[in-house]
């Protein structure tokens, strides 16, 4: 807690080093989740002031307000490449999906794929049932 107070202090705009920050982390991760907790609510307000800033919009990712902020806490969140390409996957394959539905359901039947089936007549019981036969030489 003290080193977070420490990098306020400082501002969060200013240059950090890439050791400070990895430091952090570390004993960040290392705490409890109590103690994590009490931090993020402790610099909810700094970081709030620190996304209005030119160095935050500009994605300065070597300052303290970033380390503390987006690498430490992770309150800027934002999606990872990675899911973003596993959304994009998702989303082709769904498409490519309908499209075979389409062009197997309705588009191969529509352009003449379907084979009609005819009518066959059943011959498998050649009993006679009690029918009355008639006769070619009465007409």
């Amino acid at each position: 807690m003290n080193e977070i107070q420490k990098f306020v202090a400082r501002g969060l705009t200013q240059k950090a080093k890439s050791w400070e920050i990895e430091d952090l982390d570390k004993k960040y991760n290392a705490a409890s989740s109590e103690e994590q907790s009490h931090i993020e609510n402790f610099m909810k307000p700094p970081c709030d002031k620190y996304y209005e800033t030119d160095s935050y919009k500009n994605g300065e990712e070597d300052t303290y307000g970033y380390g503390v902020c987006c690498d430490v806490t992770g309150f800027c969140g934002g999606l990872s490449g990675w899911t973003i390409f596993l959304i994009i996957v998702i989303v082709l394959g769904v498409l490519a999906s309908a499209g075979a539905a389409l062009w197997f359901f309705y588009l191969n039947r529509f352009f003449g794929g379907k084979e009609d089936e005819e009518k066959k007549e059943d011959y498998s019981n050649t009993e006679d049932i009690g029918s009355v036969e008639i006769s070619v030489a009465t007409y």
